[in-house]
């Protein structure tokens, strides 16, 4: 259904509603002399709009009712943004169903977006070493996914307008594995999932919150692969997640 057609049905559903509510005061009226139609009348607009719900609205609602696999097929379909039409292959995540630790990223590079998997590039392969240092690893107790789940050309920053369009869909798939902390890789995905605006200095060392989940930010694997004097801060960070999980440390590995 398109968007006029949509305008028309929900014109037709407010029509109708007037209709029967006319019809049904005139009953009143015909009982009741005294009785005064203008009292509580509804907001037939707003009425019209909750029972034809825009696309967007539909979206929202399955949404609410999906699972992690369904939420993956919702992404694979979607074309809410420019990006959808850009990509090779959408994003979705993945990892355990039930991970105690979630990943959040800002967007699949070109690796990713080639094969349809997160963080499977270079930064992706060091990534991995993070996780065995801190006894974790994508297959048994971590998900992975990221902010926008198409790749932006160029690897450039999503737009505010590809994250919020994308942000539903990782609200989601938080409340379905429900970890026991998120860890952030880099500003971007931090400033969008914690809506901050900070340095990622300033976002460091400490615990945010994400409704009840402690959040942790740290630098992005390809980052630190560009500068690895980032390497000592992010063990740092590493180490505070394992404290936060309570978990042993491995022989630093990253």
């Amino acid at each position: 259904m398109t968007q006029n057609e949509r305008e028309e049905q929900r014109k037709a559903v407010e029509h109708a509603l007037e209709a029967v509510y006319e019809v049904a005061n005139d009953v009143h009226r015909y009982i009741d002399e005294d009785f005064n139609d203008a009292v509580n009348q509804p907001n037939f607009q707003e009425l019209a709009a909750q029972l034809v719900p825009d696309a967007q609205q539909q979206a929202e609602q399955g949404l609410s009712r999906s699972s992690l696999a369904q939420i993956a097929e919702i992404i694979r379909s979607c074309k809410k943004c420019p990006l959808g039409n850009l990509r090779q292959h959408a994003v979705p995540g993945e990892g355990a169903m039930n991970a105690r630790l979630m990943v959040v990223g800002e967007g699949p590079g070109r690796q990713e977006d080639a094969v349809g998997k997160p963080f499977v590039g270079k930064a992706g392969v060091y990534f991995d070493t993070w996780l065995r240092a801190i006894g974790m690893s994508r297959e048994f107790n971590v998900y992975i996914t990221n902010i926008v789940k198409c790749r932006p050309p160029e690897n450039r920053n999503p737009s505010p307008q590809e994250a919020l369009t994308c942000l539903p869909y990782l609200k989601r798939q938080i409340a379905l594995v429900k970890p026991d902390l998120i860890l952030c890789l880099g500003k971007v995905a931090a400033h969008f999932l914690l809506e901050r605006n900070d340095t990622l200095r300033a976002m460091r060392n400490s615990i945010h919150r994400f409704g009840d989940i402690p959040v942790v930010v740290t630098y992005h694997p390809a980052a630190v692969l560009r500068n690895t004097d980032l390497r000592s801060p992010v063990w740092e960070d590493l180490k505070q997640v394992a404290n936060v999980l309570d978990l042993p440390l491995n022989q630093r590995g990253h």
